[in-house]
């Protein structure tokens, strides 16, 4: 991908989310006091008052997460108990993680089938959502159409722990190219471009940026 087409993409669907932009860093705000200590995590005042209202608002997840009798107790018990796991990840970049290295790759799958595992609130959509939110660095949101978009490139995507992590591998090969693409036109480094772009939209990751750039472009009815 050339970097013109993701900041053209980006920009387009910055333009069409600013009213839900206040939900999305309400949220990441609200959870800086866990993203650092898992073990700290509440099961009302991070779960129920931050984690379930952002899939029900921002990521419109109501008819699925919004029913009744589900057990957000089990997924607070279940991200307390993956700390060690986001330990290895935490202060990793998503642009230079080596996704391959056995601890960054089983810490990676261990986590996703873990609340995976949890009936309704671990959906294949909502999962990655939840990740985000705790390590918005590292972890990249995708929704079917993103998933059937990045599928056809590599058919080892699907859901499934090692698949979650095929797409991640995919969507660091996306944004490396991107940013190959703008070193070769600047000459400057991969460290400074990466600044200018998280400066440009808000200090957003660059799991989110891309996270962005997939939407919009799997969903060609909001790209006119």
């Amino acid at each position: 991908m050339k970097f013109k087409e993701l900041i053209d993409k980006v920009n387009k669907i910055e333009e069409e989310i600013q009213l839900t932009e206040c939900i999305y860093f309400g949220a990441i705000e609200k959870l800086k006091d866990v993203q650092d200590n898992l073990s700290k995590l509440n099961d009302i005042q991070h779960v129920r008052r931050v984690i379930k209202p952002f899939l029900i608002q921002w990521g419109m997840m109501g008819r699925v997460v919004g029913r009744g009798g589900l057990n957000w107790k089990k997924l607070g018990t279940a991200l307390r108990n993956l700390e060690k796991e986001f330990h290895v990840l935490r202060d990793k970049r998503f642009l230079t993680v080596n996704l391959n290295e056995t601890k960054v790759s089983s810490a990676i799958k261990t986590i996703y089938q873990e609340l995976r595992s949890i009936r309704y609130i671990g959906g294949v959509t909502s999962t990655p959502k939840i990740l985000h939110l705790l390590n918005p660095e590292m972890f990249v949101m995708w929704d079917e159409d993103i998933r059937k978009n990045y599928k056809e490139k590599n058919g080892r995507i699907g859901d499934t722990p090692e698949g979650y992590l095929e797409f991640l591998n995919e969507a660091q090969n996306e944004l490396m190219e991107t940013l190959e693409d703008r070193r070769r036109i600047t000459a400057r480094g991969l460290d400074e471009i990466e600044r200018e772009i998280r400066r440009k939209y808000k200090n957003k990751t660059l799991a989110r940026i891309i996270d962005e750039y997939n939407w919009i472009t799997a969903h060609p009815f909001t790209d006119d």
